[in-house]
């Protein structure tokens, strides 16, 4: 038994049968390790709790924790879904959207889901959620309520391998407006939903954590032969997989003709779980008798993978995550080439990975037995799933790695605080990590030479532990109030930092990226700002870069719940942007006072990126004060370079779990405070694109 998951409670939510496969072998392997697991299911058309009984699971509903003194949340809840969909339906009708009919009972039956996902997850108090995604309501109730009381919560990839035949394809912009930590198959998904603007900082890999079991059961079991000798099949087996569009049953004709009076080759049509049996029904009705008697039509009654097993090749009518499982099982694919459209296009015979037919041509070659795959591309296989599949052997490990970091990062105390000896004798310490370009290392320190004259000021320069030979000869000829300290390989970048201020000789501290330099008047600029706060503000900079368009600004929380600059790319005279205020948060530039600092125990070395980020809100969270963290607009510092440092995932996993239930959307909200509409942001953003394009062009 794992010590760590001893006691643990696991919540997972689940909704369909075919989408738990993802969720229960995580949760399983946590029982095995000695955590208290918990299944979670809501109401729907077709009840959740089908699927927790036909898969033998232990559930709670969320009805279970409702109770009469609910009622008057539940009735208020219900009043605003009603006028929140009557004002949608006001507005969308107006513009020619069609509205799908929403029934009274499914507004009031998610009212009560709403207040019952509150409830289980107060009572129950666990130390982790689990959910397939937050794209229906019931995902995102259940994160949201989650986020609520700051408990981690994780969600996996349902499939997301096609591209929409339309332009665009808004079913992914359910999938990137995440509040959790989305844990994916492999690196091509990733580079999707990035591409949908999704916080790519919070999409991990962890690869696809049903699949490897399914192949090695398949093996174990033998399944291939058992099933082959159940259906009695002795030729070659082909499996058409639908998706939940079914295709135009007439261009399929050639194919399913082929299959008639043939009793050595088989075709099993497997149709998708979500398609209703009228459907299928009405579908199959054109069929004449010999055509139907000829086909193996499964809907619920085989798995997947089993009927995968017993097959020769694998037949694709669009766009679908089987095909990924079929290569990853050794079957060759092919995608059928129809006149019609399917509603996702696949992308598997662009990429080598798949052959494509029309159903009269793989009709031929069935009949001649073709062997497939000596028609696929080995290497183009390959390829494909080292980018959809990211190490699929480990992926229940590396999903259940994942959640005991977050729950680390959660429960994570504050740090004690740092103790010091030194007794300040200089106003000001500038703690500089080294730059490794000896021309913008050159521009950052004559900057604060030439701009912080008169003052009394120390710079301590974190160097790497190896330099350059033009860093070295750089830092061999300063001079002056210089104190260098070595980042070490087996300590961290704010380990050291945190070293700096201990050994600061300045009564305030200034830690600043190394890609920074300052302007003129920006010690003044602080002075002010000290004497108009109490002692144990923090300070953040306006920021731009080098064709004036600001980079921070203060930082804001955008609709996927990720810190952003406010007023990103503007016009460093923007007028919004001048404004001094208060921020839950600044970046790239902190300063405090030393003493401060250092009783609130430092940078927190495993933040990582986010450790200017995680400071504040430690700071915040611990004084209290909603103006701890002030944005001074005159203090102004110039990005000699763009910020290129990488976010790893640890840095990802431990901030947004540990402030999970703090980074509530506000960006919206400055700029209507502000009286600034998302049009006039794009227009002022547009500006400063041609003004930086026209001056690279001047320049080359």
């Amino acid at each position: 038994m794992d010590v760590f998951w001893k006691d643990k409670k696991i919540v997972a939510y689940i909704a369909l049968k075919h989408h738990i496969r993802f969720i229960v072998p995580i949760m399983e392997q946590l029982a095995a390790s000695g955590a208290d697991i918990r299944y979670l299911v809501g109401n729907a058309d077709r009840s959740q709790e089908i699927t927790a009984i036909e898969a033998k699971l232990e559930y709670c509903h969320a009805f279970d924790y409702i109770s009469d003194s609910d009622n008057n949340d539940v009735c208020d809840t219900y009043q605003m879904l009603k006028n929140g969909f009557a004002d949608s339906l006001l507005k969308d009708t107006a513009f020619g959207v069609i509205m799908p009919t929403l029934m009274d009972r499914i507004l009031f039956s998610t009212a009560q889901e709403y207040i019952g996902f509150k409830n289980y997850l107060a009572t129950q108090q666990p130390d982790v959620c689990l959910a397939l995604h937050e794209v229906n309501r019931w995902g995102k109730m259940f994160a949201f309520q989650a986020k609520k009381l700051n408990i981690p919560c994780i969600t996996l990839q349902e499939g997301l391998l096609t591209t929409a035949t339309e332009e665009k394809n808004y079913n992914f912009i359910g999938h990137v407006q995440y509040s959790a930590l989305a844990l994916l198959w492999g690196n091509a998904t990733k580079e999707k939903l990035a591409a949908y603007e999704a916080p790519e900082d919070r999409l991990i890999l962890a690869g696809n954590t049903h699949l490897a079991q399914e192949i090695s059961r398949i093996k174990t079991h033998n399944i291939r032969a058992e099933k082959r000798k159940r259906y009695h099949s002795n030729g070659l087996v082909s499996l058409l997989i639908f998706s939940i569009y079914l295709p135009p049953l007439t261009e399929l004709m050639p194919l399913f003709q082929s299959f008639v009076n043939t009793k050595k080759n088989q075709l099993f049509i497997k149709f998708h779980p979500g398609t209703i049996k009228t459907e299928i029904d009405k579908w199959l009705r054109p069929l004449n008798k010999k055509i139907k008697e000829s086909l193996f039509l499964i809907h619920g009654e085989e798995s997947t993978y089993d009927l995968m097993a017993i097959s020769d090749i694998c037949i694709l009518t669009e766009g679908s995550t089987t095909g990924l499982e079929a290569l990853a099982m050794d079957k060759p694919v092919v995608e059928l080439s129809l006149d019609t459209k399917g509603y996702h296009a696949s992308l598997l015979s662009e990429q080598n990975a798949a052959i494509s037919m029309s159903p009269k041509h793989l009709a031929e070659h069935i009949h001649q037995q073709t062997h497939f795959m000596d028609l696929m591309n080995p290497e183009g296989i390959k390829t494909y799933i080292q980018k959809e599949l990211h190490e699929p052997e480990k992926s229940i490990q590396n999903a259940i790695e994942i959640m005991a970091d977050s729950i680390i990062a959660a429960e994570s105390k504050n740090p004690g605080p740092l103790i010091s000896d030194i007794a300040p004798d200089l106003e000001w310490t500038i703690v500089l990590p080294v730059i490794d370009d000896p021309v913008l290392f050159l521009e950052i320190l004559e900057a604060i030479s030439t701009h912080s004259e008169n003052e009394s000021f120390e710079v301590v320069l974190i160097m790497p532990e190896s330099l350059s030979p033009d860093i070295s000869a750089i830092t061999n000829s300063l001079e002056g109030d210089i104190l260098f300290l070595q980042n070490k390989n087996n300590q961290t970048l704010w380990e050291t930092i945190n070293q700096a201020a201990v050994a600061a000789r300045g009564q305030t501290l200034i830690f600043m990226e190394k890609t920074l330099a300052p302007t003129q008047g920006w010690l003044t600029a602080l002075k002010e700002g000290m004497t108009n706060f109490n002692k144990n503000t923090i300070f953040g900079a306006r920021i731009i870069n080098k064709f004036n368009n600001i980079v921070h600004a203060g930082m804001v929380v955008n609709a996927n719940g990720s810190p952003v600059s406010s007023y990103l790319y503007v016009d460093k005279k923007f007028p919004p942007a001048q404004t001094q205020r208060p921020f839950m948060m600044v970046n790239h530039f902190l300063c405090l006072n030393k003493n401060t600092f250092l009783k609130i125990g430092g940078f927190e070395a495993k933040a990582g990126v986010y450790a200017f980020l995680d400071y504040c809100l430690k700071s915040t969270k611990i004084s209290n004060h909603q103006e701890t963290v002030q944005y001074l607009p005159r203090l102004e510092l110039i990005q000699v370079a763009p910020k290129t440092s990488a976010i790893s995932k640890d840095d990802s996993i431990f901030f947004y779990s540990k402030w999970h239930g703090s980074l509530w959307e506000n960006e919206d909200r400055l700029y209507q405070k502000d009286g600034v509409s998302k049009l006039q942001l794009e227009a002022a953003r547009m500006t400063r694109v041609q003004v930086a394009t026209e001056t690279k062009s001047s320049l080359s």
